[in-house]
């Protein structure tokens, strides 16, 4: 039996940690702030947009929230960002992705600061994430390596496999394993619809799995003894004993959150393992947290 790797706890270890950190640079005149970046009325960034909040509110950060009419103009979100750059109460931005379709990602981001840029969107923090030198690292990824670091998992020489190569996840968290001097390699969905996935996954002592797709992995893709640390986050629906869907007291169908991972069919097998919810989420949240604190430092010389 695997052990459940708490998020949860070290989230909440992590919060201590930024709120002695948030107390040391107040002495000093200093309070880290998040300003969020909305356009539209897409329903994700909507939640994800109070969870900052929220979470700012908890530590004691400055929260900015630019939220936007869906009609906006690109020129005009750009000289918002160009506002947020120069406001010192603003120590990272976050774009909340998607934005409308008259609206380019890379014209938004390309536009934040460097040094505000509190999730590596930016080329040039994710050129020196490549490189291998100090910068503001992906808070999801950064997640990841976080929570194996806080159970003791050793990288140097691991053989690491991450299911999934997006730019959000997939591409920066094999870097950062690279960066630790593991043996990284990247699946993905094609590898899997190939048929070659089971023998990249098998050979993985630690095992990312980012792919976006609901019970993807099973303990037949999973070496014995593995750490395996699920990112997906998937809304399926629940089902009875004869497999029907649950219904509630509405008439719709229930549903529950899961990862990529069938966690209980993995979980007799690997040696450590996330759950979904209760993992990789909750760290994330702080990560992004600790990158504003960590920003807040370099842009007052102290990092």
């Amino acid at each position: 039996m695997a052990e459940i790797i708490d998020g949860n706890a070290v989230a909440d270890e992590i919060k201590d940690e930024i709120v002695v950190e948030k107390k040391k640079l107040a002495d000093k005149g200093i309070t880290p702030g998040i300003a969020t970046l909305l356009v539209g009325d897409d329903f994700g960034s909507r939640m994800y947009r109070g969870q900052v909040e929220k979470n700012c509110e908890s530590v004691g950060f400055n929260y900015i929230d630019k939220s936007l009419p869906e009609e906006t103009t690109e020129e005009e979100v750009v000289n918002v960002v160009k506002e947020l750059n120069e406001d010192p109460k603003v120590s990272g931005i976050l774009p909340l992705r998607p934005f409308p379709g008259h609206i380019s990602d890379s014209a938004v981001i390309n536009t934040i600061r460097v040094d505000k840029d509190i999730d590596c969107f930016h080329p040039f923090n994710m050129g020196r994430l490549t490189l291998g030198e100090p910068t503001l690292a992906p808070c999801t990824p950064s997640a990841c390596i976080e929570l194996m670091e806080r159970v003791g998992v050793e990288f140097e020489g691991a053989e690491i496999v991450v299911v999934g190569h997006s730019n959000i996840v997939g591409k920066p968290v094999a870097l950062l394993a690279l960066n630790r001097n593991a043996t990284t390699s990247v699946a993905h969905i094609f590898t899997s619809q190939a048929g070659n996935l089971e023998k990249h996954t098998t050979g993985a002592d630690i095992l990312i799995v980012a792919a976006g797709k609901a019970g993807l992995i099973t303990s037949d893709l999973v070496k014995e003894g593995a750490v395996v640390i699920d990112v997906g986050i998937n809304r399926v629906k629940v089902l009875d004993e004869e497999g029907n869907p649950v219904l509630n007291d509405k008439g719709k169908p229930k549903t529950r959150t899961v990862g990529d991972v069938d966690f209980d069919d993995v979980k007799e097998k690997a040696k450590a393992i996330t759950p979904v919810p209760g993992g990789v989420g909750a760290v994330t949240n702080m990560m992004l947290l600790k990158n504003a604190l960590t920003a807040a430092k370099m842009q007052a010389g102290l990092e």
